[in-house]
């Protein structure tokens, strides 16, 4: 028997959204696209921000962004843009 999805009474609507069920319930979803773009949505705020590293709650995790000429491109009350040259992406 495998195992249950701890979100596992979201499964039917994340499936059909074709999401996984950690995002239909508010988890942050980040894309990365190549090293000049990271996309988040369901973000709780910006921490830090700063030219070489911007710091983003995601709720129970911490998003950190590291690089050089980091910029916030577009925000919104639940999705952010970051671009710039991102080296690094840690998540605590």
């Amino acid at each position: 028997m495998g195992k249950k999805s701890r979100w596992a009474f979201l499964d039917p609507a994340a499936e059909k959204l074709e999401l996984p069920a950690d995002v239909v319930a508010g988890a942050p979803l980040i894309e990365l696209v190549g090293k000049r773009e990271l996309r988040m949505e369901n973000h709780r705020g910006i921490l830090s921000y700063g030219s070489e590293e911007i710091s983003i709650s995601g709720g129970r995790i911490l998003v950190r962004i590291r690089g050089e000429g980091l910029e916030l491109g577009a925000m919104s009350a639940n999705s952010l843009l970051v671009t710039g040259e991102i080296r690094t992406v840690e998540l605590e």
